[in-house]
């Protein structure tokens, strides 16, 4: 007789587990919180085959995509961005994006903010100051 339930119930377990087990792995798909874009490739780009105009249009049409698909755009991206423009001479457009990474990152403020003093600083000292020279106006 014992062997008659376990052959009896054991099918029904088996499916009913698999069943259930369906059920939770489905219900276990994780949304993603950031939108990465093509932020990878501009890495590999940027470092593998040093090809940085490529990875600056890959950073810069992820942070587009993110803002007009209403996604949060991951830690650091904004940042990068920024320094690629500071790299190529665009200082306000560097700050910018380092006054945005800061917005969406608080914890990331006091190094956004080391950096715009330095670029601030940086920007200051590169205009000539002009002088009275001579007495005359």
């Amino acid at each position: 007789m014992k062997n008659f339930i376990q052959i009896s119930i054991q099918p029904q377990l088996r499916s009913g587990f698999v069943i259930l087990s369906i059920l939770i792995l489905s219900g276990c798909a994780v949304p993603e919180i950031h939108y990465w874009g093509e932020y990878e490739s501009s890495l590999y780009d940027r470092y593998v085959d040093n090809k940085p105009q490529e990875s600056e249009e890959d950073v810069r049409s992820t942070l587009l995509e993110a803002e007009s698909q209403h996604k949060r755009i991951p830690p650091g991206v904004s940042a990068d961005y920024g320094f690629m423009l500071y790299k190529r001479g665009d200082m306000a457009g560097a700050i910018g994006y380092f006054e945005k990474e800061k917005k969406l990152y608080p914890e990331s403020g006091a190094l956004m903010t080391k950096l715009i003093e330095r670029i601030n600083k940086k920007t200051k000292a590169a205009v000539p100051v002009q002088t009275n020279t001579g007495g005359k106006l």
